[in-house]
């Protein structure tokens, strides 16, 4: 099964994919930013948004669905683009498949193993019942008693959501199978490889998901590698700061 993807622009190739939870519409921003001079394709990874959800899931097999979808689309050397959990499915495929991307964008994320609160919301999101909750507003509301963070909070009521045929809210996710694989897919170094193709990681300047003393590991994996600080950001890099998030991108871009 090919991922699902929405498509903008022509031009060179950039695959953007999404973070734990998210899908590619979560990138239409970036597309709209970008599809002037590049074909932008956003992607949906297995088990979010509108591709298959499967009871199995790591970064192999994810890498699999790209290769797949590059072979179906196409393309010729694209850029890979991914935030967090995208971030470590481009970095694997990077490594596996080295001589297929002309140059990849790492947001906010390390290729070591990072243990982190998402677990924490996967128990939480398990809470919610749509047969109760119909509408966006009471989901928000039924959350707030967990999640303070209202940044994090509209993420999963609005952004996460959608009106199934039957009238009935519904995640954008397959919750059951992110919980089967969550400990592969958050706890495990990327390893076993290198890429030396030009790399971009944006780092937000005050996020803990890329920590000083990974430094060294990710340039023995990524030789080439690049790590870019983005001011006044946390780990959505893109949200808190477009202007420099796009900036340093457009730069990093046009190197030859």
């Amino acid at each position: 099964m090919i991922l699902h993807s929405n498509i903008y622009g022509s031009g060179s190739s950039i695959l953007v994919f999404h973070g734990l939870f998210g899908n590619g519409e979560n990138w239409v921003s970036f597309a709209r930013k970008f599809e002037n001079n590049y074909q932008v394709h956003l992607l949906d990874i297995r088990n979010h948004g509108k591709s298959f959800f499967s009871e199995k899931m790591n970064y192999d097999l994810i890498s699999k669905d790209i290769l797949e979808y590059i072979y179906y689309h196409k393309l010729n050397h694209p850029i890979l683009l991914g935030h967090s959990m995208g971030g470590r499915a481009v970095m694997r495929f990077s490594i596996k498949y080295p001589k297929i991307p002309k140059k990849i964008i790492i947001v906010d994320i390390s290729p070591k193993g990072r243990i982190n609160n998402q677990k924490k919301l996967i128990h939480i999101l398990k809470k919610v019942n749509f047969n109760i909750i119909n509408t966006k507003k009471d989901l928000d509301f039924f959350l707030k008693k967990w999640i303070s963070d209202l940044k994090i909070r509209s993420f999963f009521s609005y952004k996460c959501t959608k009106k199934q045929k039957n009238g009935k809210l519904c995640f954008h996710f397959s919750l059951l199978n992110i919980e089967k694989n969550y400990d592969s897919l958050i706890y495990e170094e990327i390893k076993n490889g290198s890429y030396y193709g030009p790399t971009l990681f944006l780092r937000g300047e005050y996020s803990n998901f890329i920590l000083d003393k990974d430094y060294n590991y990710t340039r023995t994996l990524f030789p080439k590698s690049k790590i870019w600080i983005v001011k006044k950001s946390n780990h959505w890099i893109h949200i808190d700061n477009p202007m420099d998030f796009y900036k340093k991108i457009s730069i990093f871009l046009n190197e030859t």
